[in-house]
């Protein structure tokens, strides 16, 4: 890559002039399968916290996180199974897993990092306190029991106190604060105490983060990364893409229409998501979508298809399920129970509803952000060509979230990114489930479905295998059978590269799988 000396004004205004800073050591140096010393890739998003424990997970945030945190184990897409991080070995019980951790875990700052303190950071993200949308995605809809760490064995201990067969495939999204940032959770929100194989040496929010990495105990003995990362916040795909032309980034991930003309001489390595971005709705008494009919509605007008198009520009996927293909527990017969998009039916029940033209006014309030381009527009003006009055507000994903787990009050449809780091469908529950606290703790739709409640709370979380998996299929369908959400897309990043090799999930790079390409 040309060595260009400085990075100027990044974000969605910086089209005019962004430069690299990844130096005579970017892109492909050497042989194929060595590991690059140096490389630049570009942030979609800004990261909204250094607490992974609280944080929006978006793109940025979990790129970051990824370089920064370690996890107990780590997802290993070849497989579709877990593979070792922190954790060397494991024993698993549906209501119990035993980690033996590494003996010499440490800091990045240089300091011991042992069993109790990992134990520590569990107990937080244990804690429904701690508002984290982690808790009963990790522990379960019982929580947890118990959670030790023994610093004699170099073991960790998590006991749930209901079955939990999705457990260990979650701690790969168990990512561990030090001690320190424990200690000093409000100062964690900008100040990093990290646990991974990386380190920030250059914090600039919003432009720059340079990574330079460290001798980890955490990197097993054949796993290889680059010396050097520098991640940049860039939030305009035209201008990632432009940035990929002229040769100033290594790694440039492209969602919409930009992406039609880089494939014209450029195979791009595609990272798909795991689940589909759904149409949600504000259930709560007083709200009008708390009214099966209206969702019915509004489903019978929205084409997938002509969403896809709208917020991807094509790149993404139109769906028909949430437990995307590429899941565990995929279950396409679940197709049946989407309402199809029959714009003649939406005005016809729109009518029997007492609403539309010749009756009540029915005003909708929808949610947009940033990376769903005119998704929100085209759902606003599918809307009002039945006659209903739509108001969007637009923002981040990070402000979109705040909202709906706000206090719930002024809105009505938000198409939620259902996505999840892991193939299981377990997220799935503890955003639409109300076994996890009042209303349910991240149920912020406030969805009360008796069948999918009965199947999360007693039958779901203790069963393996294909028994397991055709009960999360009814679990789906009985959200589906009541509009309680609508599946729209696929959301699919492609990621543009010269020189370089690497998988790559919809959020994600792995770091660890960066070489030469030859």
């Amino acid at each position: 890559m040309a060595r260009i000396s400085a990075v100027v004004a990044l974000g969605v205004v910086a089209a005019m002039g962004l430069s690299a800073c990844g130096g005579d050591d970017g892109g492909a140096q050497g042989k194929a399968g060595e590991v690059p010393k140096s490389i630049v890739m570009d942030l979609r998003n800004d990261i909204d916290t250094f607490d992974p424990a609280v944080s929006a997970s978006d793109q940025g945030a979990m790129q970051l996180y990824e370089a920064i945190y370690d996890t107990p184990v780590r997802q290993d897409r070849k497989t579709g199974g877990v593979a070792p991080a922190m954790a060397t070995k494991w024993e698993v019980t549906p209501t119990k897993v035993v980690f033996t951790l590494r003996p010499d875990l440490k800091c990045s700052d240089g300091t011991a990092l042992l069993p109790s303190d990992v134990a520590d950071n569990m107990k937080r993200l244990a804690d429904p306190k701690s508002g984290s949308p982690f808790t009963g995605r990790l522990f379960g809809s019982g929580g947890a029991k118990s959670i030790v760490g023994d610093d004699a064995a170099d073991t960790l201990t998590i006991e749930v106190n209901e079955p939990h067969t999705d457990m260990l495939e979650t701690m790969t999204n168990a990512f561990v604060v030090c001690p320190k940032g424990l200690k000093d959770v409000e100062g964690l929100a900008t100040a990093p105490q990290g646990s991974g194989p990386y380190k920030i040496t250059t914090l600039k929010r919003g432009e720059e983060y340079v990574l330079e990495a460290w001798d980890s105990p955490g990197l097993a003995d054949d796993e290889e990364i680059p010396d050097k990362i520098t991640m940049r916040v860039v939030t305009s795909d035209s201008t990632r893409a432009n940035l990929f032309e002229t040769g100033t980034t290594d790694i440039a991930a492209v969602l919409g229409r930009d992406s039609e003309r880089l494939e014209r001489d450029n195979k791009p390595i595609q990272g798909k998501a795991y689940g589909a971005d759904s149409m949600s709705f504000n259930e709560r008494k007083g709200r009008p979508l708390n009214d099966e009919r209206l969702r019915r509605v509004v489903a019978h007008a929205i084409d997938p298809a002509g969403y896809a198009k709208a917020a991807s520009f094509g790149v993404a996927e139109p769906a028909r399920t949430v437990i995307t293909e590429n899941m565990n527990c995929y279950t396409p017969e679940n197709e049946k129970f989407v309402p199809e998009f029959d714009v003649d039916k939406a005005k016809a029940e729109l009518k029997a509803a007492g609403y539309g033209p010749g009756g009540r006014d029915l005003t909708i309030e929808l949610l947009g952000y940033d990376v769903q381009n005119s998704g929100p527009d085209y759902i606003a003006d599918a809307l009002r060509q039945l006659g209903i009055k739509v108001n969007v507000t637009n923002g981040t994903l990070a402000q979109g979230a705040g909202i709906i787990y706000g206090d719930g009050s002024d809105w009505d449809i938000f198409v939620y990114p259902y996505q999840t780091a892991v193939r299981t469908p377990y997220p799935m529950a503890t955003k639409m489930s109300s076994v996890f606290g009042e209303g349910g703790a991240l149920n912020w739709g406030r969805v009360y479905n008796s069948k999918f409640e009965d199947l999360i709370e007693n039958r779901v979380s203790s069963l393996e295998g294909e028994e397991r998996c055709a009960r999360w299929g009814e679990a789906e369908a009985a959200l589906l059978e009541r509009v309680d959400f609508v599946p729209l897309m696929v959301p699919v990043a492609n990621y543009f590269t010269k020189g370089l090799t690497f998988d790559a999930g919809y959020r994600v790079v792995n770091l660890r799988s960066i070489r030469n390409a030859g």
